[in-house]
């Protein structure tokens, strides 16, 4: 009796042919269950965002993406304590920055001294009066001490000088009386006793009252007596000649005129 080996095909054949659409609705079984699955899940994401429910996926994108990164832009976080400058902030502490270091004193005191030269270039200064015009320009009060003791070492400052040339100046161009001459010097913040040397020496205050008196009285002929006083009076008070000198000189010129 001959024996047959065994047909490795033949029983997958038979089971095959037993159950030809088992695997198939297997498949199809399992498809429908993700499909509901899916479903679902779509509903309850509709429901939550219809709720007004944020931050539905942040559990599922924090993890990917790295500590201190918002999920919905990937833009870094930090507390209020961390919170990253602005462009603008930047700039602004770029300017502090420059603002916090000491002037250089060289450079100070370069600048101060091109504009002084300037200064004396256009007209004699006094010392405090071109002290006080560098100090209102900001310049730093250490070099501009440095720079009026050296221009006075070198003469190119000289307060007696100055007052005196100020004095002959003005009394000619201006015809200043002696105290209105020594009322300007103050002003400059010249010493009182360079001042009263300056002055002490100007005389002839009856006789330049009466050219200024006369100058006037000629622009006011024609007009009313009274008011030629008047005018004559105001100018020559201006002037700063004494009460006593104005009042003899004005009714001189008109008894003359």
């Amino acid at each position: 009796m001959t024996s047959k080996s065994p047909d490795p095909h033949g029983r997958g054949s038979d089971l095959a042919e037993s159950n030809p659409h088992g695997t198939d609705s297997v498949r199809s079984g399992a498809a429908s269950s993700k499909l509901e699955k899916l479903r679902e899940a779509i509903s309850e994401i509709d429901q939550r965002h219809a709720e007004g429910e944020s931050g539905f996926f942040a559990d599922d994108t924090s993890e990917a993406l790295a500590p201190g990164t918002d999920a919905a832009s990937g833009s870094v976080q930090t507390s209020e304590s961390e919170e990253i400058p602005s462009f603008a902030n930047a700039l602004s502490f770029d300017d502090d920055d420059d603002d916090d270091g000491p002037e250089d004193f060289d450079a100070a005191y370069a600048k101060a001294k091109k504009t002084a030269m300037n200064m004396l270039a256009m007209r004699d200064h006094a010392s405090g009066e071109l002290r006080d015009k560098l100090l209102k320009r900001d310049f730093l009060p250490a070099a501009v001490d440095e720079l009026i003791a050296k221009l006075q070492k070198s003469r190119l400052l000289n307060d007696e000088e100055f007052a005196h040339r100020y004095v002959r100046a003005h009394r000619e161009r201006r015809k200043l009386s002696r105290s209105a001459l020594k009322r300007e010097l103050n002003k400059k913040g010249l010493p009182a006793e360079i001042v009263s040397d300056a002055v002490e020496d100007v005389d002839g205050e009856d006789d330049l009252a009466r050219q200024v008196a006369e100058k006037k009285a000629a622009s006011t002929r024609g007009l009313d007596h009274d008011v030629r006083e008047r005018r004559i009076l105001g100018m020559l008070a201006r002037r700063g000649f004494a009460s006593s000198v104005c009042l003899k000189v004005t009714r001189e010129i008109l008894a003359e005129d």
